[in-house]
């Protein structure tokens, strides 16, 4: 696909869309087994009412947090093809453009590399520990 925006949407949504599945599938066998789905089976909802009002619903709480999580995994991502250039293209900056801009200067300035490495790290730490209150807050 070459350089650009879409390629790197597109291996962020490739490399994070079986996660999400997954957890929604384990969450899906587990919900199903509970007594509040055999109770509106009795009741007499049918099994797609069932899936949408009360399975999928509480089957999702993971899936917020691991929203978090895939945010730091995007933010490496973009960083790591930018680096590489093969990611968004100048003129849009972008932090692993910047850092591989550095990199020629790194022996005489090593100050310059210090920006774009202290912005992803204070990225991925804040994304971290949203992800971990919303894993706080969901086990509520």
């Amino acid at each position: 696909l070459g350089p650009g925006r879409l390629p790197v949407i597109l291996v962020i949504a490739l490399a994070e869309i079986p996660v999400f599945g997954r957890l929604l599938r384990g969450g899906v066998l587990v919900q199903r087994e509970r007594e509040y789905v055999t109770a509106a089976r009795v009741g007499g909802s049918s099994a797609r009412r069932v899936l949408v009002r009360h399975i999928l619903p509480n089957a999702a709480d993971p899936l917020v947090v691991q929203i978090a999580v895939s945010l730091t995994v995007a933010v490496f991502i973009e960083g790591a093809m930018s680096f590489l250039g093969v990611g968004v293209r100048p003129p849009e900056p972008t932090l692993g453009a910047v850092l591989s801009q550095s990199m020629p200067y790194l022996a005489q300035a090593p100050h310059f590399a210090a920006g774009p490495l202290i912005t992803v790290t204070a990225l991925v730490l804040g994304l971290s520990l949203i992800a971990e209150a919303l894993n706080r807050e969901i086990r509520r």
